[in-house]
C-alpha cells in the first residue's frame, strides 16, 4: 500500500496500544513503527534498477524480520525512553502489530511480498486491493485526525480511533468476498467465449487472475495466458451483466532473445512471476508486467502498460512510466475510468 496508507494504519494502532500511557506520542511512534518495513528504500541507490524491485518488499517484509525485530526494538525503546515507565513488552506489542499489520495489507495487493524470505524468494499476492485506495485511506484519516485533535484520554479520541479501524477493516473484508463475486462472474464470462488458454503460466499459477484497476475496487481487470499471448478483460460491479469484451495481447517473447544473457531480464521475469508481454516502440525494446494493467486498458487493448520496463543493450536499463508513452493524459484516463465504473 501506499505510504500515507501505513502512516493513518500505524497511527491508529500506536494510540490503541499506547495512547493512554503516552497521548499524542503513541500515535507518532506507531506511524514509525508501521513504516519500518520500507526501509528498504534506502537499499536503492547501491543496486540496479532491476533488483530494486527484488529488494523492495523483500526481506524487511518478511514474517522471520517482523518476529525477531519486534523485541529488540520493544527492548531498546523501553531503555531509550524509560521515564514513559512503559515495559518493553508494551513496546514490543506495538512494533509487531506496526510492522505485522504493515506486510499483510502489502500481500493484499499485486506488487508481491516476500513473507517467507530468505527461506524462499517466493511472493505473496492476494489481489484483492489496488496499491492505492482512497475508499479504505480517506475514511480511516478522517477518523485519525478526528482522534488526533480530540483530549488524550477522553472517549472521543478512543471512539475516532476505534471507528477508523472497524471502518478501514471491514472495507479490506468487503475487497476479500467482492473479488470472490468478480472472479466468478468474470470466469464464468470467459468460460462462455470457450477461449483456449494454456494450462500453466512460465512461472507461476494457472487459469485466470482478476485485480482491481486503480484507486477503486469497483472496476476490475482478468488476465488469462495461451500459447502466445494473454486474454484481456474488464468488468464492473455495476455492469448490466458479465457479458465481457475480451482481448488478446501477444507476448513476443522472441523480442528478448538480444536479452537472454542479461541479468536484469531475469530479474524481471521473477519480479512478474512470468506475467509479462514484450513490446517495441521505436528502437527500444519494452518488458510490460501485465500485472498492474494498462492506462485506459479497459478502453481499447492499444492502451500502454503501466509497468514498463525499458531494455537497452547500450545504456542502463530503467523503468520508463513517463507521460510521453500514454496515448492521453492522466486527466482523461480517469475520467474513462470513472465513466467504465459506473458500469454497462
Amino acid at each position: 500500500m501506499d505510504s500515507l496508507t501505513h502512516l493513518v494504519l500505524g497511527a491508529a494502532i500506536g494510540e490503541a496500544v499506547l495512547g493512554k500511557k503516552i497521548g499524542r506520542k503513541a500515535m507518532l511512534w506507531g506511524a514509525f513503527a508501521d513504516t519500518i518495513a520500507d526501509f528498504d528504500v534506502f537499499a536503492s541507490p547501491c543496486v540496479s534498477n532491476a533488483q530494486q524491485l527484488m529488494i523492495h518488499r523483500g526481506i524487511t517484509h518478511s514474517l522471520l524480520f517482523v518476529i525477531l525485530m519486534s523485541p529488540i526494538l520493544g527492548y531498546l525503546f523501553s531503555k531509550w525512553f524509560k521515564k514513559t515507565e512503559i515495559h518493553w513488552k508494551s513496546w514490543t506489542v506495538l512494533f509487531f502489530l506496526g510492522m505485522f499489520s504493515h506486510i499483510f495489507i502489502d500481500a493484499l495487493t499485486t506488487y508481491g511480498t516476500g513473507w517467507f524470505e530468505p527461506f524462499s524468494s517466493y511472493r505473496v499476492s492476494f489481489n484483492t486491493i489496488f496499491v492505492a485506495d482512497p475508499f479504505y485511506t480517506v475514511p480511516f484519516l478522517i477518523c485519525i485526525l478526528l482522534a488526533l485533535i480530540a483530549k488524550n484520554g477522553s472517549a472521543k479520541r478512543l471512539n475516532w480511533n476505534k471507528a477508523g479501524l472497524i471502518i478501514s477493516t471491514c472495507y479490506l473484508v468487503f475487497t476479500v468476498f467482492n473479488k470472490w463475486h468478480v472472479h466468478s462472474e468474470m470466469a464464468e464470462s470467459f468460460t462462455k467465449k470457450n477461449i483456449q488458454t494454456s494450462d500453466t503460466s512460465p512461472l507461476s499459477g494457472t487459469g485466470l487472475v482478476t485485480t482491481p484497476t486503480p484507486l477503486n475496487n469497483f472496476l476490475w481487470m482478468a488476465y488469462s495466458p495461451d500459447k502466445t499471448g494473454y486474454w484481456f478483460g474488464y468488468y464492473s460491479i455495476f455492469d448490466k451483466s458479465n457479458t465481457i469484451d475480451w482481448y488478446h495481447v501477444m507476448q513476443n517473447d522472441s523480442l528478448l532473445l538480444p536479452f537472454s544473457n542479461d541479468e536484469s531480464v531475469k530479474i524481471l521475469k521473477q519480479f512478474s512471476q512470468g506475467y509479462y508481454v514484450v513490446s517495441k516502440n521505436d528502437s527500444s525494446i519494452y518488458f510490460n508486467d501485465i500485472r498492474f494493467g494498462q492506462m485506459g486498458g479497459w478502453d481499447g487493448p492499444d492502451s500502454s502498460f503501466v509497468f514498463s520496463f525499458r531494455l537497452n543493450k547500450n545504456a542502463d536499463n530503467s523503468l520508463a512510466l513517463n507521460r510521453s508513452k500514454f496515448k492521453t493524459s492522466f486527466s482523461e484516463t480517469f475520467s474513462s475510468l470513472f465513466i467504465r465504473i459506473k458500469g454497462k
